[in-house]
This record gives C-alpha cells, structure tokens and sequence, in this order.
C-alpha cells in the first residue's frame, strides 16, 4: 500500500492538518490536533485515469478558508493538471471574493459547500451568520449546504430546521445533512470539555450519524415543500449538483437503505445501474487488478460476511447486480476507486485503510 495519499469515503483528499480552526465544540476532528498530516500529490500523478475523480481540499483539522493561500495554491496545481472531477471545498468561513468572485477558476468544475449549525449556539455560535453573509456573495461556482450536524434538542426543531430551509430555497440551492458522530475518542473529549451531547432516543453514538424517524420526516416535508433536495450522503449531493450520470459512490447498490426511491437522482442512477454490463473490456483500462464481472442476485457485503460492521442492514445482504469480482484482497480505497471510475460495486476480500494498493501506479 502506499502512505502518500488519502482516499476517504467521498473524496481523494488533498491538504494539510493545522493547529487552528473554529473551535466548534462537537467537532470529531478536535482529537487529530496534535497529529499533522499533509497529503500533497495530485490524482494526475499516480495515474491519469484520476483526472475524474471527486476532490476535497483541506478538509483535515482547520477550515479551508483559515488558510486560504493553501486551498488556493492547491487549486492552482489542479488547475495546471487539468483536472476535470469536482472540486470540493468545505467551509465555515468568509470566502475570498478575490479568487473566487471572477474567473480565476471558471475552468475547474469547482464546488463550494457552506456548514451551517442553522442557529447561534455556545456550540457554534458563528457558523449560520457566515452562511448568509457567504451566500450574498455572486460567485461563478457550484454552491450548496451543509447542515451538519444535526444534535437532538439542540439545532433540530421545526423552526431551525425550516429556517435553513428558507434560505436554501431563496438561493437555490440542495442541502446536505446528517446527524452527530461520536466515535469513544470523541466522547471522551466532550466529558473533558463539560460538553453535554446525547444521542437521539434508541440510538448510540458511535461511527453513524443517526437521527429519529421524526426529524428525518421534517427534512422529507420541507424537501418537498420550498422544492429543495436534500441528501444524507455527500457523494448523492455532488453528482446531483454536478449533473453526473450517477452517484460516484454507487449506492444505488442499497436503494433501501440509501432512501433512493425518493432521491432526485434515483432515475439517473437506476438508469446507470441497468446499462451496466458484463463486458469487462470497456473498463480494463480503469480497473489495475485483474477481474470478470459476474451477475449476483443476494451478494452479501464482506463486512456483514465477516461480522465486523456493526450497521449492517437488510440491504446489506441483498446487493444485486453486475459486480466486479478480484480475487486480490483489496483495500477499502481501492474499492472507493474502482466505484468512483466505473460505477460497479465490488466483490472482494478487503482491509480498512484509506491507503490504495500500488497496482494504481503502474
């Protein structure tokens, strides 16, 4: 495997760890303080047929626009490469009219996604009033919301949630929303800190971001209400913002669990999905490892298989499909790039690492 590069669930990462950013006391981020991290080489760089997939900048500890020489420097580089995929900043703070307002960029298919806590709160008490003002600002590139997290009893009432609402629709823009993660590192923070979080009722903190049957029935009403689309994953929201043909992360894989019967995408990925073929000449040129493609009607996740995922779903045992099938243990990044440039799930034996196998580089 190879330790230079970071593939995460949504994005081939690009960017450096810092010391400072916004506080924000729920962050899952704050216990990486101390462990910088700088991942600097370019899709392009390891293998040209990366020119497409989705980036993210500087989305490591430190907001994108507390250092926004980096996050311009980085776009520079990818901008001198060529790189067609999305381009993914994630922000809190005020951005940079000077490179971002004219047509420094107009050649990246670049992506500014605005957090919103949706109310002035102790624990976060800055992050909405910089939405609107951001949003006032006439800039030439994609644009939506991030509404996250969303923390029982705390930004989740109808008001709250209605409000964020109202602004989307008055911009036009979809919103990206989840609710609170707390891995056990996370939670012994916030004892640390006094910082009183709880999950929703019938719910434990842990790796999902979970929120109640009755709060998601908001976000679906007034989805539909001020004809706004909202998604509960971020790669969803990208491809629909970007106009792909399908959801890079392949999740219409697991329609049930993914809620994709009422998702705007869920033509184009179904589509997508029922054109897949068994002829695996047309992706060699993608795929690095040796493979077939084989038709499965009840393939089971590995992970269920091995009794190591502690949020398996029905869906996760009735995955149905042309699938490419290696025999190579893989890399859970590998299969995130495989998914991204073909659009095919994957059938193999896997490991947990952001790291890809080195087959990517030759």
């Amino acid at each position: 495997m190879n330790e230079l590069i970071d593939i995460e669930k949504s994005f081939y990462m690009i960017g450096t760890s810092h010391k400072k950013c916004f506080d924000c006391k729920y962050c899952r981020a704050t216990d990486s303080q101390e462990n910088i991290v700088s991942y600097n080489i370019l899709p392009t760089e390891i293998n040209k047929n990366l020119s497409n997939v989705p980036v993210a900048i500087n989305l490591y500890y430190g907001d994108p626009m507390l250092y926004k020489k980096s996050t311009y420097n980085y776009l520079k580089q990818l901008q001198k490469t060529q790189h067609k995929g999305p381009i993914i900043i994630i922000t809190k703070g005020s951005i940079d009219v000077s490179w971002l307002k004219d047509d420094t960029f107009i050649d990246l298919d670049l992506h500014i996604a605005f957090s919103t806590f949706g109310l002035e709160h102790e624990y976060d008490d800055f992050s909405h009033n910089m939405l609107i003002n951001n949003l006032k600002i006439n800039i030439p590139h994609k644009r939506s919301i991030e509404f996250r997290p969303i923390c029982y009893k705390i930004n989740d009432s109808e008001e709250t949630i209605e409000g964020v609402f109202k602004i989307a629709n008055q911009y036009g823009l979809s919103i990206g929303y989840s609710g609170l993660q707390g891995k056990s590192e996370t939670q012994e923070y916030w004892d640390k800190n006094n910082i009183v979080l709880e999950p929703y009722p019938g719910f434990n903190f842990g790796h999902k971001k979970s929120i109640s049957e009755k709060i998601q029935k908001n976000f679906d009403d007034f989805s539909v209400k001020y004809n706004v689309p909202i998604f509960r994953k971020t790669s969803c929201l990208i491809s629909h913002v970007h106009n792909l043909e399908r959801d890079y992360n392949a999740h219409y894989y697991r329609p049930n669990e993914m809620n994709c019967w009422n998702c705007v995408m869920k033509d184009k990925c179904f589509d997508y999905k029922s054109k897949l073929t068994r002829d695996k000449s047309k992706i060699e040129y993608l795929v690095p490892f040796d493979f077939d493609i084989i038709y499965k009607k009840n393939h089971q996740c590995i992970l269920k298989t091995q009794g190591v995922c502690e949020f398996s779903t029905p869906d996760c045992s009735k995955i149905e499909g042309n699938i490419i099938k290696i025999d190579k243990v893989l890399t859970t990044a590998d299969i995130r790039v495989i998914k991204w440039l073909t659009g095919y799930t994957v059938d193999a034996k896997f490991v947990e690492s952001q790291y890809i196998n080195d087959e990517w580089f030759k």
